[in-house]
């Protein structure tokens, strides 16, 4: 029976009860043979209206229907309101800038801080075949489209991981540029010319974009005034951005797999992939955790930049700040804040730094201690450059420099934070193979 009907019956049993209840007074002659009976009605009524209300009660109201899982391809052909087309939910635990509610047959997606002073970005996603919510119901700058989408254009090679892994990349049809990627299936794809080039920022090309008719666009933000995605939506091409580098988090950012996930309706496959990710990170975060506080290595980061004139220390709780911490070591170099930065005089660094037991490095083209130095002697009178403890994130780089450790690493945190536990605690991951760092060699 309908949750309507079920009330108006209740309704009903209440109000007959309540009649009975405002019998008239009788004379006093009767009152005792009409109490009576008036009690024994009142039972009866009430015994009535008892086995009604139970009976009731054990009639199922019917749920809302569901499909076995979610459609990843094609279009459903009988819309019905009752059924749940998206059984299939992902959810959402470390990424702080994303967030998913499930409607039957639409998904709202919110993107927040995508950029400094960004509003909220809402998508909403409507299973195709299904009617769209009314607009009205939605914020102004809500996009709408239908999923599972079609072609897609992915300008920040941080998506292609999730892309692979989700088994969707088939659908891509253009990147901003293949310099530097180095994911092996979207390489060969633009060696054949099946995948095209777009270019980046506000330099994208508008029009090969509209030929090449994208669904759907996923983008990235530091400024709207030289970003792409106010360009591709003045152009009226659906364009969500993905905001998974403002996570400071390692599983946060990784977590952002998800984003292409909910176009696509592979959310059951987004849920399994993180979840083996998320558990082999905290599994390695608790052997970290074993070694003493005082068996943690003090560990220096970065490199002094003379273009910048200036020494930049994460803090620690940046992104690197917390692999460090994870991994089972120490900043050398602090920073006063701990979501951010701190540029530091190579004097100041020298002080505070130069006794550090481990120098890890983000430096492009030094693969030698030579190549150090060549960016500055001075660089020789540290601890770390004379016992050798350098490494470079550069282990895995494409012919043109670009380096994995930013591509395949972002969704890979896990593996990350094992080649960080086998620099700082070899003795934990005797057999490890690294992944991305590497220990500069001395010519």
């Amino acid at each position: 029976m309908p949750a309507q009907d079920l009330a108006q019956s209740t309704f009903r049993v209440k109000r007959e009860t309540s009649m009975d209840m405002t019998t008239p007074i009788r004379p006093q002659s009767w009152a005792f043979l009409l109490s009576a009976r008036a009690s024994f009605v009142l039972r009866r009524d009430n015994m009535k209206s008892v086995l009604l209300a139970l009976i009731l009660l054990l009639i199922p109201i019917a749920p809302i229907a569901a499909q076995d899982g979610n459609l990843t391809d094609g279009c459903i052909t009988d819309f019905d309101a009752t059924v749940d087309y998206f059984p299939q939910k992902a959810e959402v635990i470390d990424a702080g800038n994303l967030t998913v509610s499930y409607h039957g047959h639409y998904k709202l997606v919110r993107v927040g801080n995508a950029f400094d002073g960004a509003p909220a970005f809402d998508y909403v996603l409507v299973q195709c075949g299904a009617p769209a919510p009314p607009a009205e119901d939605f914020a102004d700058n809500a996009q709408f489209i239908e999923v599972p989408a079609g072609r897609l254009i992915a300008l920040s090679t941080t998506q292609l991981p999730a892309l692979s892994l989700l088994g969707v990349i088939d659908h891509l049809v253009a990147v901003d540029s293949g310099f530097y990627i180095s994911t092996p299936e979207v390489v060969e794809a633009i060696a054949t010319g099946e995948i095209a080039e777009v270019g980046f920022g506000a330099q994208v090309n508008i029009e090969l974009a509209l030929e090449l008719a994208p669904d759907l666009v996923l983008s990235y933000g530091f400024n709207p005034d030289t970003d792409a995605h106010p360009i591709l939506l003045e152009a009226g091409i659906f364009t969500a951005l993905d905001a998974s580098w403002r996570e400071n988090s390692p599983l946060g950012r990784a977590e952002w797999l998800k984003l292409p996930a909910l176009f696509y309706n592979q959310e059951a496959r987004a849920d399994e992939i993180y979840a083996g990710i998320r558990t082999e990170y905290q599994a390695l975060r608790e052997l970290a955790a074993s070694i003493p506080d005082e068996e943690q290595p003090n560990v220096l980061l970065n490199s002094f930049l003379s273009y910048a004139d200036a020494w930049y220390s994460p803090g620690a709780d940046t992104y690197v700040g917390q692999l460090i911490h994870d991994a089972g070591a120490d900043l050398a170099l602090p920073s006063d804040d701990p979501a951010g930065s701190q540029p530091y005089s190579f004097e100041a660094a020298y002080a505070e730094g130069w006794e550090a037991d481990i120098w890890l490095l983000e430096t492009f083209g030094v693969q030698t201690a030579a190549d150090l130095l060549a960016l500055d002697s001075r660089f020789a009178d540290f601890a770390a450059f004379q016992s050798g403890a350098i490494w470079n994130n550069n282990r895995d780089e494409n012919p043109n420099g670009g380096n994995n450790y930013y591509e395949w690493g972002v969704v890979s945190p896990h593996l990350v934070l094992a080649d960080l536990l086998a620099i700082f605690h070899p003795q934990l991951l005797p057999e490890h193979e690294f992944s991305y760092y590497q220990r500069l060699s001395a010519a």
